[in-house]
């Protein structure tokens, strides 16, 4: 992926793993025992950053899951209304999500959840247009 770029995914009966970057950073997405887990990751989706379980595969059935890259440090992942955000740079997830958990690494620390802004709202939104007006 490119700084800008948009992504459109879905699960299938044989595909269950999707692998993105953009420069230094990675995102994976892939069904694992029973569930759906997005991971933060290096470009070769070996070193993993954080994991963050978004739920059971079956409550997620036929949903479409979109990975944003709005700049070079920081990736999205949005399906239905949950958006997830990581800054690489920084080290942190944010998520419109309540309750969430994520699980960070030794690397980025077990606590690198931070409340979700208006301003991270503010540049999904931004992320979300360009994908629209490049379909």
């Amino acid at each position: 992926m490119n700084v800008g770029e948009a992504v459109k995914v879905k699960f299938t009966l044989f595909k269950n793993r999707f692998a993105f970057a953009c420069g230094n950073h990675g995102f994976t997405l892939e069904k694992v025992g029973g569930g759906i887990c997005l991971y933060a990751t290096d470009h070769t989706h070996e070193d993993i950053y954080c994991a963050m379980p978004l739920g059971m595969e079956r409550e997620f059935k036929d949903s479409t899951y979109y990975i944003y890259a709005p700049s070079e440090n920081r990736m999205m992942l949005r399906v239905r209304k949950a958006v997830m955000l990581v800054d690489f740079e920084e080290h942190w997830c944010a998520t419109n999500v309540k309750d969430f958990r994520v699980y960070g690494s030794k690397q980025w620390g077990q606590n690198c959840m931070v409340p979700w802004k208006e301003e991270y709202t503010r540049l999904y939104n931004a992320a979300e247009k360009a994908r629209l007006s490049a379909e």
